[in-house]
């Protein structure tokens, strides 16, 4: 009643109230917080909400409200925030404004009809954003202390301090500075040898000779590799997947091409080329390149979801290199930023045009193996027995579903209003049907119910026909049939006659008539092949009628028809029995693929399509909703017009090229802001994987210019930009705290200070292997299990196998990050599990005895065995008071004291915090 006295409302004049009503209280919202996203300049999610007309009409998920029902207006449910989209985006409108748009609706929604809201004044433009423009190279700056800066970078950072009337804090001693600058480049502590050696030169090139020593070690592309790891995503598992192997077997070439990469200092551009690109760039990269696709495929596989995977690699290329969080136009434009979602799909069809080889190619030449010939013949009978099984099963599905095209075709009709099962783990026991045919038997049925089908026409007149009374109900359609003129609606003559003479009495006896004449004609058909040619190629039947029912087995989309290479093995082996089979056969491939004596490693790449698709974009992120067509392209927020449509193949390497474009204002911010982080403990720009609208500007934007033009006109060398920043003196400042300073920056975002910090996770663990000489410092190779197990000789922490589903608890103690999603900036946290971790683990007691054994004197000396642990888990002599205490703990403390000595040592701050 509510509803009709609303609806008869409308059709009367606005009323004088519902005028002032309006404009007191609806005009003054949707002027405020929708005009401008929903007006004449811009229709987000198609949606106008600038007349009443509009309204009604609504967008792209309909009308966004219903006159007079709360309920069903959408436009209540998005300023309630109930559902997404949650709007207005940048904050809740308040309740008293909720509730007058409740009124609203209520009575009617009334709107005066002179009144045509106008979008206001136009915001500023997205593209003036500080990260849009183009990097500039601001001319160093002139300083009142001009005694302080050692670097450009000095000059930079002084200019801001003393505009604060701040001073920069003291250079930190040396020994403090070694091992800052050793645990930033290689990720290990200095050896007591090179402590000597550094205290020794006290050169001018004293220090820029520990950074190329450090440079040139090949554990500097161990440390920086993991930063980038983070970036990528890295794993060596799938995530969760079904049927599936769970592991990347070559998830590790990718890591190991990633070290090798920056020990070469090849160029970030032409690294980051390659890693969306490696088949498709000129010059062409080096053939064990192609191991850098890793960067897109090693990600999750969210149980082969194509949509999500798409979306993965949306966002690693986006935040990973850009900082944008393109991801977000997945469904509808960016809230926030200027990221319409023709630009998402513009980049999910340069994906979508790229597929993933189905064997992985190997790396170097094989052939060069003395093995490789014996492992080529054994994995050719081990893939020729898989393949032997898949087409056996597929010859089973076909007979079965030509057989059993009655039950199918019941099962199809009968279930139409049920939930589609495609959307269910469907699992059969080896006997039923397959439910996966099932769904593609409805799906045939629907292609023949759309327009007359001579066939098919009173199979689905027959069906709409209820239980009771069926027999009769058809015998009078089928006259019906009978009656009419032939042209008018031909139906299969065979078909009408046989279904007539039958005498159809339910659903069950008309798909076997229908089952029945079907496999009819594919018998004679076969027959007839048989004797005119062996059986070799088809022959069509003299009689027209029958030849159009055997062509039924022969239709594209008929399930009958569909080839090996369109089935999934869900579709292909729904019973567990058969999937156990395919499992065997399967894991006996790829392990011998992955292991196998000869064995060559391999990469995982991607390839074009063989003609790349044509991309629409998926309405409200549907793929079921497809609207406009989007050619494959790059971002245009940086330009006013288009920018044009990729050309070859899917399109990566005109990707690659426009990523790395140095009018490309984002990449080389991006990384250096990155760098600067992992040097100096925080960023410049706050958050370093997001440098859109809601990000915050960077603390000194100068300096982060300085940094990105330098590093593009030196040729992209992260080795040199290290070199700018650790052999800076803001580098070398000491971490001590300064109150005064603080009062003024308590934050340290002008680096008044270095920052202290702790050690991350993978260098915990490596110093801990390092000082008790249970480090394996072997560069590359597989991944290993069992990392944290106490053992002679361990790798880096670099080279552990990470789970993604199974990630171990110690890892995430020391807020190692999420291998599921890309990640530039590591949490830090400080909790008692770490300190509990320390106190208690096996492999941290194991490195401590480790020490004390190593340190046990032969002369039986006390005092010299504090000295010898002391240097060796802090590479420093303990003071005065230091060895009294030691002394004095191991005469009480029994025959284990040194391994507990040892172990405190290796507890404590000064081992795992960075000065």
């Amino acid at each position: 009643m509510h509803t009709l006295l609303a609806s008869l409302a409308l059709l009367l004049p606005a009323s004088a109230d519902a005028g002032d009503q309006f404009e007191r209280s609806i005009r003054p919202i949707l002027a405020e917080h929708c005009i401008a996203c929903h007006g004449s300049k811009s229709q987000k999610g198609g949606l106008r909400l600038d007349s009443r007309e509009a309204i009604v009409r609504g967008g792209d998920s309909g009308p966004a409200i219903e006159a007079g029902d709360l309920a069903s207006s959408l436009i209540l449910e998005a300023v309630g925030y109930g559902s997404e989209p949650k709007m207005p985006p940048k904050g809740k409108l308040r309740p008293e404004q909720i509730d007058a748009l409740k009124q609203w609706v209520a009575a009617g929604a009334p709107w005066p009809k002179t009144v045509v809201l106008e979008s206001g004044p136009a915001g500023p433009d997205p593209r003036t954003h500080w990260a849009f423009q183009p990097v500039s190279a601001p001319s160093t700056p002139e300083v009142a202390r001009a005694d302080w800066p050692r670097t450009s970078i000095d000059r930079f950072v002084l200019r801001e301090l003393e505009r604060k009337g701040l001073a920069p804090s003291l250079d930190a001693d040396r020994p403090t500075w070694l091992r800052r600058v050793t645990f930033d480049l290689i990720g290990l502590p200095p050896t007591l040898d090179e402590i000597a050696a550094f205290e020794a030169d006290r050169s001018d090139e004293a220090h820029s000779r520990v950074v190329e020593r450090l440079l040139a070690s090949p554990h500097y592309g161990e440390r920086w590799g993991r930063h980038w790891l983070d970036v990528a995503r890295y794993a060596d598992t799938k995530g969760y997947v079904f049927m599936q192997d769970p592991n990347y077997h070559w998830a590790w070439t990718y890591r190991d091409y990633v070290i090798r990469s920056l020990n070469a200092d090849k160029p970030y551009d032409r690294f980051i080329q390659e890693q969306i690109a490696a088949d498709q760039l000129e010059p062409a990269a080096e053939r064990d390149a192609i191991a850098a696709l890793g960067f897109i495929t090693v990600g999750s596989r969210f149980i082969n979801n194509q949509q999500d995977i798409i979306d993965d690699r949306i966002d690693v290329v986006s935040r990973g290199i850009l900082g944008l969080t393109v991801a977000c136009a997945r469904c509808h434009d960016h809230k926030f930023d200027p990221i319409p979602a023709e630009d998402y799909y513009s980049l999910y069809g340069v994906f979508a045009s790229s597929n993933e080889p189905e064997v992985p190619p190997p790396l170097g030449d094989p052939a060069k193996h003395a093995e490789y010939a014996n492992f080529e013949r054994e994995l050719k009978v081990r893939e020729a027995a898989l393949a032997a099984y898949r087409e056996s099963k597929y010859a089973e599905l076909q007979e079965t579903n030509r057989r059993r095209s009655g039950e199918y075709l019941v099962a199809a009709s009968s279930g139409r209003d049920r939930p589609n099962t495609r959307e269910f783990m469907l699992i059969a026991d080896g006997s039923d049907l397959n439910p996966r045919m099932i769904n593609a038997w409805r799906r045939f049925l629907d292609s023949t119910r759309g327009k007359h089908d001579p066939i098919f026409a009173p199979f689905h007149a027959l069906v709409k026909l209820p239980a009771e009374g069926f027999a009769k109900k058809a015998d009078a359609l089928l006259a019906d049939y009978r009656a009419k003129p032939a042209a008018d609606a031909p139906i299969n003559p065979v078909v009408l006659e046989t279904l007539s003479s039958a005498r159809i009495s339910s659903l069950t006896e008309l798909a076997r008539t229908y089952s029945n004449l079907l496999h009819s004609a594919h018998q004679q058909g076969h027959e007839l092949a048989r004797r005119k040619n062996g059986g070799k190629e088809a022959v069509p039947l003299p009689e027209p009628a029958w030849e159009e029912l055997r062509l039924v087995f022969e239709r594209a989309g008929c399930p009958t028809k569909l080839g090996l290479d369109q089935l999934n093995d869900l579709q292909l082996l729904p019973d567990r029995p058969s999937q156990a089979k395919l499992r065997e056969l399967r894991e006996k491939v790829e392990k011998w693929r992955d292991s196998g004596p000869g064995a060559p490693p391999r990469a995982m790449a991607l390839v074009d399509a063989p003609s790349p698709g044509k991309q629409r974009v998926f309405l409200r992120g549907n793929p079921g909703t497809p609207g406009a067509e989007v050619p494959r392209r790059f971002l245009r927020l940086t330009s006013t017009t288009p920018p044009p449509a990729f050309t070859r193949g899917s399109g990566r390497g005109e990707l690659a090229r426009a990523v790395t474009d140095p009018g490309n204002p984002l990449t080389a911010r991006v990384f250096v802001n990155r760098v600067w982080m992992h040097h100096l403990g925080t960023p410049l720009v706050s958050t370093p994987s997001d440098f859109g609208l809601r990000s915050d500007p960077p603390t000194n934007p100068a300096l982060l210019d300085h940094l990105a033009s330098r590093f593009m006109s030196e040729g992209w060398s992260i080795k040199q930009l290290h070199r700018a920043i650790v052999l800076s003196r803001t580098y070398r400042q000491a971490s001590l705290d300064r109150p005064d300073a603080r009062a003024i920056d308590p934050e340290n975002t002008l680096y008044w200070r270095f920052n202290r910090r702790r050690l991350d996770f993978e260098s915990t663990r490596d110093a801990l292997l390092a000082v008790s000489g249970r480090l394996d410092p072997t560069v590359g190779g597989r991944s290993v299990d069992d990392m944290m197990n106490p053992g002679p000789k361990k790798r880096r922490t670099l080279y552990g196998k990470v789970d993604r589903l199974n990630l171990p608890g110690v890892f995430r103690t020391f807020d190692f990050p999420d291998p599921a999603v890309s990640n530039a900036k590591r949490d830090q946290t400080t909790v008692a599990p770490q300190a509990l971790a320390l106190m208690n683990h096996p492999l941290v007691m194991d490195c401590a005895k480790a020490i004390a054994d190593a340190t046990s004197p032969s002369a039986g000396e006390p005092k010299s065995r504090v000295a010898a642990i002391y240097r060796a888990a802090l590479h420093r002599d303990p003071a005065g008071d230091e060895v009294e205490t030691a002394l004095a703990y191991l005469a009480a403390a029994g025959p284990e004291a040194p391994a507990r000595l040892a172990h405190a040592l290796l507890m404590s701050n000064e081992f795992v915090m960075i000065d």
